[in-house]
């Protein structure tokens, strides 16, 4: 009870519906323990020759997990110089074998991204099911966190686990003669829901997801039903020849302004579905890993790969000093921060956090579809 007799408002412990609303909590990933993959069948769409279905896990090098693990922390103390509450999770050793039933796998992944395992909407987490093997029990870290948040009063739910059985993959499949297409030429079957969180965009009630090598429309299905009629869930597709997750390819960056890849244009009505509600869509400029060696983890759009503090305030790598013109001539207080070592861990600044608290509530931002 409060002072006045009244019963006091729960404390907002998780609350988030968008990727731009001022920032009050978050998670930020580790390089720690982290473990190369070997090839397994999720891998098939980037595989270029028969050796690389030959690649084994190995520890990654010291020096560049010490490498990575600096440019995250400098990372978490910029973010907690500006207000925020950042949390880390576990430090797992992930150099660990994995059997179960339906599969094995020599060696994990990293935690480095917590953007992939955990998708926070309103006042719940919900624990992706992946679509990769070694990343089956990556959800493990953050369990510490999110069983305080529970506790605190969060929602906590858990995708259903998939098998991973050979089943849930294509056969044989290969991106060398025909590029994927969700439609004609998809990597994963309909056997199970499968989906990595970072497939997914939050903007408000409506969430836009893309069908891509790690997840499938049984999954987005799952997550409709799971959300309910207060959220609408829209299918984006892209061309794309090996999509795996949307936030290189479509990125909202405030009210009213998307930023989009000109390399993969929308191949349905994506587009015009912002325009006809006032959107301002905007075109991506590329990364400099054009002209910078850059590891074969992330796309020459990882400069898209941004992420907001509040809707004035925004983080970019250092040395994409293209984008930081284009994000500071569209009004934005520019955060220009070293993250290039982190690439090889599995993307930039958007991919290793997850933000946990935002001060603003459920909006629509597309009238047209209020009716």
């Amino acid at each position: 009870m409060s002072d006045n007799g009244q019963d006091a408002p729960p404390e907002r412990v998780v609350n988030t519906y968008n990727g731009w609303d001022p920032l009050e909590e978050v998670i930020v990933g580790t390089a720690f323990g982290a473990t190369k993959p070997g090839h397994e069948p999720a891998f098939n769409a980037y595989v270029r020759s028969p050796q690389d279905r030959l690649s084994r896990a190995a520890r990654r090098p010291a020096e560049l997990i010490e490498a990575a693990e600096m440019q995250l922390d400098n990372l978490a103390r910029v973010l907690e110089q500006e207000g925020v509450v950042v949390r880390r999770p576990t430090p797992t050793d992930f150099f660990t074998p994995v059997r179960t039933p339906t599969f094995e796998v020599a060696g994990q992944n990293a935690s480095a991204c917590p953007r992939d395992v955990l998708l926070v909407i309103g006042d719940q987490i919900v624990e992706a099911t992946m679509g990769m093997r070694v990343r089956f029990f990556e959800y493990l870290p953050y369990r510490e966190l999110v069983r305080e948040y529970f506790n605190r009063g969060a929602r906590w739910v858990a995708a259903p686990k998939p098998s991973m059985a050979d089943e849930m993959y294509t056969a044989d499949y290969s991106t060398q003669e025909v590029g994927f297409d969700a439609d004609t030429h998809p990597s994963l079957t309909e056997l199970e829901p499968c989906f990595d969180a970072a497939s997914f965009a939050r903007i408000g009630r409506d969430i836009f997801y893309q069908p891509d090598v790690v997840t499938n429309d049984f999954g987005a299905r799952w997550l409709a039903r799971h959300l309910g009629p207060e959220f609408r869930v829209h299918r984006a597709r892209f061309k794309d020849p090996h999509p795996q997750h949307i936030d290189a390819t479509m990125v909202p960056l405030r009210p009213g302004l998307v930023m989009m890849n000109p390399e993969r244009p929308a191949l349905d009505d994506t587009v015009e579905l912002f325009t006809s509600n006032g959107w301002e869509v905007v075109e991506a400029v590329p990364s400099v890993s054009d002209t910078i060696p850059r590891p074969d983890e992330v796309s020459n759009w990882i400069s898209m790969n941004v992420f907001n503090v509040d809707e004035e305030t925004i983080i970019c790598e250092e040395q994409e000093e293209p984008m930081i013109k284009m994000l500071e001539t569209l009004g934005f207080r520019v955060i220009p921060l070293p993250f290039r070592d982190v690439y090889r861990f599995g993307g930039s600044f958007h991919c290793c956090t997850t933000d946990i608290r935002r001060r603003g509530g459920l909006k629509s931002y597309f009238p047209k579809l209020d009716g």
